[in-house]
């Protein structure tokens, strides 16, 4: 018996050695839950040919207004205000005309009176699975939430997203679970700072890290591309500041395209900055041979008032045929061939068209189109407005 009793004790022994010796499962980290979709307030549909749009937004200081295709995307039109909904917190809802080309986003007022209203405010940027450098990398994280009614969102510039097919007589509800630039102005200087154009007056527009002077001051130089700036304190503009939007903006008088210039920008709080540029080096100008001649235009669409915009995307100095968005009137709306003379083309760039009707947007212009012609000062232009309103050539 003293035998068996020392061998079940060493027995035992060994097997809570054998136990101790597993490795105890390391806790495996969670992902964070989704927070919980926000109640729709019951909002009574509008009359029909109105639409009423509603956001949820938890951060709105000055609350927020709508911009869109029904009023030339006027970003202060304090007209088109959002009021809050009765008994439904961090709620607004506003109604407008509809229309079925009706393309809008909000924009929250910023919560220092002093900083004027500007596009950095609008409604956070999704996921955009077609764009080369999507503002938004994670296609589960999208700031901008359609939540209930009917709409869609479609795409602008690398995520930013614009209310469409919205419904006659009816409600969307829309959830802002972020601002593009948080509207809460904090004195707060940037630590670091990213300047993005056209550098080297390449086409797209690149990064280039700015550097540290002290006490929120940051400098840059490079051949500059002649065109505006976004400054962020991230490389990609995740947390953007946009001095074009609402601060002083500074271009010395002999700066032009090709000069190579010191970009300084100066921060002073929470999206506010000033941009200065200036002169280092002159550049050599381009040196273009410019032709005139004419475009025939037949209209067989919807468009009216009808204006021409024409442009090349090889150049980025002086490249617009017709002038600045819209471009120029073109005086006619009937299928007639309609003549438009231009006088200062460059020869042998191949220029893109598009036709609109004075304001642009989805459903008011012909496409970007994908073809190019070759203005050669010998030949002349024939294009024509199909009846599904696309800007075809007229062989």
């Amino acid at each position: 018996m003293k035998f068996n009793k020392l061998f079940f004790a060493a027995v035992a022994f060994a097997a809570l050695a054998m136990v101790s010796c597993k490795k105890t499962p390391e806790p495996q980290p969670q992902p964070e839950p989704e927070p919980d979709v926000p109640e729709m307030p019951s909002i009574a549909a509008p009359a029909a040919g109105q639409t009423t749009i509603a956001i949820y937004a938890e951060v709105c200081p000055k609350g927020a207004y709508l911009v869109g295709s029904n009023q030339g995307y006027n970003i202060n039109d304090d007209a088109l205000s959002f009021a809050a909904v009765e008994g439904a917190e961090n709620w607004y809802a506003i109604t407008i005309d509809y229309a079925a080309d009706l393309q809008v986003k909000a924009i929250a007022r910023p919560s220092d009176e002093t900083v004027p209203f500007g596009w950095s405010y609008q409604w956070g940027p999704n996921f955009d699975p077609d764009a080369a450098q999507p503002l938004v990398e994670d296609e589960e994280h999208n700031n901008t939430l359609i939540i209930g009614g009917t709409g869609e969102f479609v795409f602008e510039n690398q995520g930013e997203v614009k209310l469409a097919n919205v419904a006659d007589a009816g409600v969307v509800y829309v959830w802002v679970k972020n601002w593009k630039a948080s509207p809460v102005i904090e004195a707060k200087k940037l630590e670091t700072c990213w300047a993005k154009t056209n550098w080297d007056q390449a086409s797209d527009w690149t990064w280039k890290e700015m550097t540290a002077k002290g006490d929120g001051v940051f400098e840059v130089e490079g051949i500059w591309g002649g065109n505006g700036f976004n400054i962020a304190e991230t490389e990609g503009g995740a947390d953007a500041w946009y001095p074009t939007d609402h601060a002083n903006v500074t271009i010395g008088e002999d700066c032009a395209a090709g000069d190579k210039v010191k970009v300084t920008f100066t921060s002073e709080k929470m999206t506010v900055g000033t941009l200065k540029v200036e002169l280092v080096e002159k550049g050599e100008a381009p040196v273009y041979e410019y032709v005139s001649g004419k475009i025939f235009l037949k209209n067989f669409g919807t468009l009216t008032n009808l204006h021409i915009y024409g442009w090349t995307p090889d150049y980025n100095d002086n490249n617009e045929i017709f002038g600045a968005w819209p471009g120029t009137e073109v005086g006619g709306d009937a299928t007639d061939l309609t003549q438009i003379f231009y006088e200062k083309a460059i020869k042998d760039a191949a220029y893109k068209f598009i036709i609109n009707n004075g304001n642009g947007g989805e459903g008011n212009q012909t496409a970007d189109t994908e073809w190019t012609v070759t203005i050669t000062g010998e030949n002349t232009i024939s294009l024509m407005i199909n009846d599904e309103n696309q800007l075809v050539l007229d062989n």
